[in-house]
């Protein structure tokens, strides 16, 4: 079967990561497509959109769409405008959220957001999340452990890291810390007083079957660490 390709714009007055995320999920379901992704990020003028076109209009044989989340009305319609005089499929994907937001409740929207300095701290603080979080894995640096959001406490094998990490990227610095039987804690209970602590469980049958497999992948049969 040949797959028919397409040439996806994503173009985005901030980092584009909601435009990509949209595109990600709608792609789904053409799985039959073979797609390229151009990602234009902090698009703010005109002059920006024009180069976008060009190097659009040099594929004018192929097929291109075009998404954007630009929130500026005029640079947004400034878009549309050469899309269409182009013949270039369109499609913007916050407009009409924020326009129907801001008819319910009566108010304008706020025209001037320094969108650049959110998306930075947005983006340290992310990154500052990760870096705790791998230095706070499986019972590591506990004596910090009071700089964390949350804290995850399961046995081992009940998914602690990757639970972890997700909520990292997500800006949450994340503790995890094993729970063994007969070893107690060696955690500063006072510290934990006011944090979201979190006790992470699993099927009993499903967690021995895990348990095994891992055992049997290093080649381990120690019937205590099953049971």
């Amino acid at each position: 079967m040949n797959l028919k390709k397409l040439n996806l714009h994503l173009v985005s007055d901030s980092s584009g990561e909601t435009v990509i995320s949209v595109a990600k999920s709608a792609l789904k379901h053409f799985r039959s497509v073979e797609t390229i992704e151009y990602v234009w990020s902090f698009v703010k003028g005109e002059e920006q959109v024009d180069k976008i076109l060009e190097e659009i209009n040099k594929k004018s044989d192929e097929h291109n769409f075009v998404i954007c989340t630009i929130t500026d009305d005029e640079l947004r319609k400034y878009l549309k405008d050469n899309c269409i005089k182009l013949k270039i499929p369109y499609r913007a994907i916050l407009s009409h959220i924020i326009r129907e937001i801001s008819s319910y409740l009566e108010i304008e929207k706020e025209e001037k957001l320094d969108l650049h300095t959110e998306i930075n701290n947005e983006y340290f603080q992310r990154i500052e999340a990760i870096n705790y979080t791998i230095n706070h894995d499986d019972g590591q640096s506990i004596q910090d452990i009071d700089k964390a959001d949350i804290i995850l406490v399961g046995v081992s094998r009940t998914s602690k890291s990757p639970t972890s990490t997700y909520l990292a990227y997500r800006g949450y610095k994340v503790a995890n810390i094993p729970f063994v039987s007969g070893v107690p804690f060696y955690v500063d209970l006072a510290k934990l007083k006011n944090k979201l602590t979190i006790g992470v469980t699993i099927d009993v049958i499903r967690l021995i079957e895990i348990r095994k497999n891992r055992l049997t992948s290093i080649n381990n049969e120690d019937n205590k660490y099953i049971c």
